[in-house]
């Protein structure tokens, strides 16, 4: 009778309540650059973005970010023309080790002048390094990726096209705040003999609130 009355108790035991799924709301405010050399000065033309990020996570180990932004780059040098910026950019993050992430995203941008608009569609396998500090409170990354495809129109694709990023995050039960600055290199393939270099960077605070649904616990 005491083995009967015992095993229910054991197996209620076993039974793990589903993860929880934190969603993350947030406002991001930042600063875009945009340079462009074809061998005869660098154009350049830099502004604010404003948008939005959505992020969701199911325990430690996945989450997923979808990001969609836009503002107006002035022109920098005599060469540069004026133009506005949207991007859509979604990523998803695996917790592979304590201190990595392996990480693959897409990007569709537009660039759009009083003469013409160019579009970009991309898609990038990296990686991030982080590092903890004040209990987990505040944590650093430092990463770099890959961009296999790249397509932007009226351009042939880039031959080497390469990404590097760094931030810090800061979070509690319900806020979530995080500065990061990214780069991004495009080497272009040589039309005759002007060789092609265009860099994006951007340095973006992001805000948000977050709450659970699902699973256990508050």
């Amino acid at each position: 009778m005491a083995t009967l009355a015992i095993a229910p108790t054991l197996h209620a035991q076993d039974v793990q309540p589903p993860a929880r799924v934190l969603l993350t709301g947030a406002v991001v405010v930042g600063v875009l650059d945009h340079r462009v050399d074809v061998g005869a000065g660098v154009e350049r033309t830099s502004g604010p973005v404003f948008g939005v990020q959505l992020d969701a996570s199911r325990g430690p180990e996945l989450s997923v970010a979808l990001r969609a932004l836009g503002g107006t780059l002035d022109a920098r040098s005599r060469a540069a023309d004026a133009r506005d910026v949207g991007e859509v950019q979604a990523d998803a993050r695996l917790h592979v080790l304590p201190w990595l992430d392996a990480r693959a995203g897409a990007t569709v941008r537009s660039f759009t002048s009083a003469l013409a608009r160019q579009r970009w569609m991309q898609f990038s396998l990296g990686a991030d390094t982080r590092i903890a500090m004040l209990d987990g409170r505040i944590e650093g990354t430092a990463g770099a990726a890959l961009l296999p495809y790249v397509r932007v129109s009226g351009h042939d694709s880039p031959r080497l096209a390469i990404a590097a990023s760094m931030g810090l995050h800061y979070s509690n039960r319900r806020l979530d705040i995080g500065l990061a600055y990214a780069l991004e290199r495009y080497d272009f393939a040589e039309a005759t003999v002007v060789r092609r270099m265009e860099e994006h960077s951007s340095l973006v605070v992001r805000a948000g609130y977050r709450l659970g649904v699902g699973g256990g616990g508050q």
